[in-house]
């Protein structure tokens, strides 16, 4: 649950799993929580990997890169994503009286 109040900071809503992320095409209206950077063997594997990051970070939304390969080794592949935390259906970001 997306908890938010004038007197206290927004706390995102928790993922368990990368199954829980969201992924988008557009950046959504909610609280930007970072950038992640997923690796892998081949472009599913670095997907999955960025998808897992963004849940470990309670991330419900993310809005990935094309994959690319690794510029250091050439020999694996990248994906980043923005990601993002995402109030449930029916509560709004920013929240009232937030600064």
């Amino acid at each position: 649950m997306f908890v938010c109040s004038a007197a206290a900071a927004c706390k995102p809503a928790s993922t368990e799993t990368a199954a829980d992320v969201r992924i988008v095409n557009t950046t959504p209206r909610c609280e930007k929580i970072g950038v992640v950077e997923g690796a892998g063997g081949n472009a599913q594997h670095a997907r999955n990997d960025a998808l897992e990051q963004a849940a470990e970070r309670g991330a419900t939304h993310i809005v990935l890169e094309s994959a690319h390969p690794d510029l250091e080794d050439g020999m694996t592949i990248v994906v980043t994503g923005t990601i993002f935390a995402c109030p449930p259906p029916g509560e709004q970001f920013p929240p009232d009286g937030y600064p």
